[in-house]
């Protein structure tokens, strides 16, 4: 599996399959998976950004530690989970972009959040442990300038993860509404048409 990256064409999104944990970490190689959205939503461009991001920070950690990545570890075990989260997030929507299928609005009202929220750990995660095993200063201030840069993305995908949540509740409200006073009109027309039935009975 590979990571979503974005496609040069402005309307035009690539999504590449996620890659998973182990992937990353062994550089495994993978077959070329791929699907394009033409005019995607602006949180789908953040996720596969966020995707992308995740996978070469990852990637980052790795090298430095070799092999030494204690998997008992509290923080790497958090990373982990965190992945795994916004795996399934990016999982979710590559296979239904694949499928032509429609990406479901409960979806979007409920696992989004999660992986805004899943990529925030991540990074917080990645980039304190990146710090921890730095040692020369000045690739220390490049760590936590990085470490910096990556919260306050996290920040602007949860922000549009929230707005994307908040437009599709409107939506989903809205053709809630919409079928109510559908189903209102049918119930009185119906009504109507029972108490004509009976004026003509009697």
């Amino acid at each position: 599996m590979e990571t979503m990256t974005p496609s040069s064409d402005f309307n035009m999104l690539r999504l590449e399959a996620p890659r998973d944990l182990l992937q990353i970490t062994d550089g495994t190689p993978t077959p070329d998976q791929a699907v394009e959205v033409a005019n995607p939503a602006i949180w789908l461009g953040s996720m596969v950004r966020k995707q992308r991001q995740a996978e070469s920070d990852l990637r980052q950690l790795t090298q430095l530690c070799g092999n030494t990545i204690d998997r008992t570890d509290q923080r790497m075990l958090r990373i982990e989970e965190a992945y795994q989260t916004l795996l399934e997030g990016t999982r979710y929507v590559y296979d239904r972009v694949k499928a032509n299928e429609e990406i479901a609005e409960a979806w979007v009202r409920s696992e989004l959040a999660n992986a805004a929220n899943a990529y925030q750990t991540l990074a917080q995660n990645v980039w304190q442990a990146i710090l921890e095993r730095t040692q020369e200063d000045n690739q220390r201030q490049i760590c936590q300038a990085t470490q910096l840069t990556r919260v306050n993305d996290a920040l602007a995908f949860l922000a549009e993860a929230n707005t994307a949540r908040s437009q599709n509740l409107v939506t989903f409200q809205g053709n809630v509404e919409l079928w109510a006073a559908d189903h209102q009109r049918k119930v009185d027309n119906m009504e109507r048409e029972l108490r004509q039935a009976r004026e003509e009975i009697r």
